[in-house]
């Protein structure tokens, strides 16, 4: 019917998340674990408690500094209550259970007040519609006279023991019935013997009964809460795996824009010592090898009456072919310095289009959560192991339940059956 669970403050970001079904950027929902949640009727949940400022994880951290709060990593900073509908409700009195529900908790564990409540969020989209109450759990140090948080004293042994005797009595004010939250075994309190020795056997077995349901509820809780904290250290992977490759990216890009610009440079060079080779007359056309040696010739013999030997000749020739193999070769070096410069400005538009990425994940790194999240993946290891031997543990303990049922249920048989 009802069950409450204590959390510190590196479990609590993923189960905030589940309780208010938080998204993903492209409107899809997180994955939680839980393959019974419909998501065609999660529209259909609501939340009794305010809209907190900046969220559930900000006002934790907002209240836990208002009061005295230890800070450790141990420290149990939320306490959330499921409570399912009873079954024999009807559908229309679902919402009023509910909201009796929440009322009930807030004067239990805050004097009537809603302060110390994260959220209320009741649940339409799973199989059995639910209300997950989580709160700070913060008490009244007597001594000291002040406020401090301590989940041991909020919720301790005497609490739990009256809570579902306690949760009856309100809600039967409310519906002028009872509702069904005691089991068989202990909301019948005037018996007569006879009746009494008829219904041991019986009530003693809806009572074990009632506990290995209790069992299995704890155990499918345990199961979601490992769950939810693979799916944090998983995202957390994710989150390491893109910042390395944006940053590998960029060093790529810087290089190469280093090693285009060393490129450009000594292009621009060769260009400019090809200049004597371009014609005055055109813009940017390279001359022929007839003007080059025609110009060449008049140059060094106009005016001067000498006579050019063979000699000369073929050195003037070597030297303008190799002028104008000079100029082939600029051509080509143009040609690849316009690729160049065109590769160039689309390698700096796709470093402009990396940078507010890159500087979100650098944001990421450096904000105040990275230990946080540092810390969550060293002790992830070794609490997902604690949870495996206590999934273990439980596994065995349902077994020798289940035994030790069959056992009972054939010994009352026999005693009844003598009665």
């Amino acid at each position: 019917m009802a069950n409450v669970q204590k959390y510190n403050r590196g479990q609590i970001g993923g189960l905030t998340r589940h309780y208010e079904r938080g998204q993903k950027e492209d409107g899809t929902y997180y994955d939680f674990g839980n393959q019974e949640i419909d998501t065609s009727l999660t529209p259909l949940n609501y939340n009794f408690a305010p809209e907190r400022d900046g969220g559930q994880l900000s006002f934790i951290s907002q209240r836990t500094s208002e009061v005295k709060c230890h800070n450790r990593a141990d420290v149990n900073v939320m306490c959330s209550w499921v409570i399912t509908a009873p079954k024999n409700l009807a559908d229309g009195e679902h919402e009023l259970f509910f909201r009796e529900a929440y009322f009930f908790l807030n004067h239990r564990y805050a004097d009537g007040s809603d302060r110390n409540v994260i959220s209320a969020y009741v649940h339409m989209d799973e199989s059995t519609p639910h209300l997950h109450y989580a709160f700070i759990p913060v008490v009244r140090d007597a001594k000291k006279d002040i406020e401090k948080v301590s989940a041991k004293v909020a919720v301790n042994r005497v609490d739990l023991q009256s809570f579902h005797q306690d949760l009856e009595r309100h809600m039967h004010g409310v519906f002028g019935r009872e509702v069904g939250i005691l089991n068989e075994a202990t909301k019948d309190g005037n018996k007569s013997i006879d009746e009494l020795k008829r219904g041991t056997a019986q009530a003693e077995l809806s009572e074990i009964q009632g506990n290995i349901t209790d069992a299995r509820n704890i155990l499918a809780d345990v199961l979601l809460d490992s769950s939810v904290m693979e799916i944090e250290q998983a995202e957390h992977r994710k989150l390491q795996a893109e910042v390395k490759k944006l940053r590998g990216e960029k060093a790529r890009t810087e290089k190469e824009l280093s090693a285009n610009r060393a490129t450009l440079k000594s292009l621009t060079n060769q260009i400019k010592e090809l200049k004597p080779y371009i014609d005055p007359r055109s813009q940017g056309a390279y001359r022929d090898f007839d003007d080059v040696l025609r110009d060449e010739v008049k140059d060094r013999f106009a005016g001067g009456g000498k006579i050019i030997t063979d000699k000369g000749w073929r050195s003037l020739y070597h030297w303008a072919n190799t002028g104008v193999s000079n100029v082939s070769a600029a051509k080509s070096y143009q040609a690849t310095a316009q690729v160049l410069e065109k590769e160039n400005k689309e390698l700096e538009q796709q470093v402009k289009k990396m940078k507010p990425q890159h500087d979100r994940m650098e944001r990421v790194l450096s904000s105040p959560y990275k230990a946080d999240l540092e810390e969550l993946e060293r002790k992830a290891g070794i609490w997902l192991k604690e949870q495996q031997q206590a999934r273990t543990a439980r596994t065995r303990s349902l077994s020798g339940v289940d035994a030790f049922c069959a056992r009972g249920s054939a010994k009352r048989k026999i005693e009844i059956a003598r009665a």
